[in-house]
């Protein structure tokens, strides 16, 4: 018999998938009070107002994250060590108990954090295209479409007997899973043109003098991009839509890496800004007027560069 009749594989998926969920929920406990330290000795008063918005919406996401992350646990050790003696072995438990109220809950939590987590991204990607709202109209409707999934899957989710992998809920899940990595994917491609937009033409401005370089680098160079676009976040996303639309059993698996970036990954983007690395509405208006000045007086353009550079953006 093979793995995928006996449903081993299946069992692999889910094992491995809350595996690297502990890790990552790990690196994100990490930075998130690492950031809330950063905050606190900013010391800068004019910008507590965001500096707060960005901690509670972090600790939100960690607590939310930390739910889910021990219901999966507990879900594992009953399924494995508590009831493995059940009809069916585990798979059996699991499809018996997949709609307990305690799993409710930590779906719940789950949706939570994609929900928080892609507001968070929409909102910075309102920043990064410099308070533009016309560019996020469709992925704010993809938003609205995946909020209303969401519900209506949590609720089937809840009823007795079903499974978020199979059946009914299965339904509700596809759609779900497209309209939140369609809105995943146009979010990172929308953030990806503006940078390498402003790269290209900060570049064509200021010259390629040193300090200017390492200015451009810092907001616009790799690692910018990965964090401010969560290309992660968006590669997973699509990953599992094929998996779970083609019912495979490494679907959970990535389910779970997934989920977890969908809290991690506007926790990584609040490091970011917690290190004065970040993107904010300040420094997207200084970039632009750099750009709009850079054919006037190039040395008054150089001194704005290096002062922005220099200035750490705690927002």
């Amino acid at each position: 018999m093979s793995d995928s009749q006996n449903g081993s594989s299946l069992e692999r998926s889910i094992y491995y998938g809350i595996i690297f969920k502990a890790i990552l929920f790990g690196i994100d406990f990490y930075m998130y009070f690492h950031s809330v330290y950063l905050f606190l000795v900013a010391g800068d008063s004019g910008r507590s107002h965001s500096r707060r918005l960005y901690v509670v919406v972090g600790g939100t996401l960690l607590a939310l994250l930390t739910i889910s992350t021990f219901v999966n646990v507990v879900f594992a050790e009953f399924m494995w060590i508590d009831h493995r003696g059940i009809v069916g072995g585990p798979l059996g438990y699991l499809d018996a108990n997949s709609a307990v109220w305690w799993q409710t809950l930590g779906t719940v939590a789950s949706q939570m954090c994609f929900l928080i987590g892609d507001a968070l991204l929409l909102y910075r990607c309102y920043i990064i295209w410099n308070s533009t709202f016309s560019i996020i109209v469709c992925p704010l409707l993809l938003y609205l479409g995946a909020l209303a999934m969401a519900i209506l899957l949590t609720v089937q989710s809840a009823i007795p007997g079903s499974n978020f992998f199979r059946g009914k809920t299965v339904d509700f899940g596809v759609p779900w899973v497209s309209l939140s990595v369609a809105l995943n994917s146009i979010v990172t491609i929308l953030i990806v043109i503006r940078i390498l937009k402003v790269r290209r033409q900060l570049k064509a401005a200021l010259g390629p003098t040193e300090v200017l370089s390492d200015t451009v680098k810092m907001y616009t160079g790799i690692l910018a991009l990965l964090v401010e676009s969560v290309l992660p976040y968006s590669l997973f996303g699509v990953i599992f839509a094929i998996t779970y639309g083609r019912n495979m059993d490494v679907a959970p698996g990535f389910l779970f890496i997934w989920g977890t970036f969908g809290a991690m990954s506007p926790q990584i983007i609040i490091f970011r800004v917690a290190l004065g690395q970040g993107w904010t509405q300040q420094m997207a208006s200084q970039l632009s007027s750099i750009m709009f000045t850079a054919s006037g007086d190039s040395e008054q353009t150089e001194s704005t560069c290096v002062v922005s550079g220099s200035q750490k953006e705690k927002v």
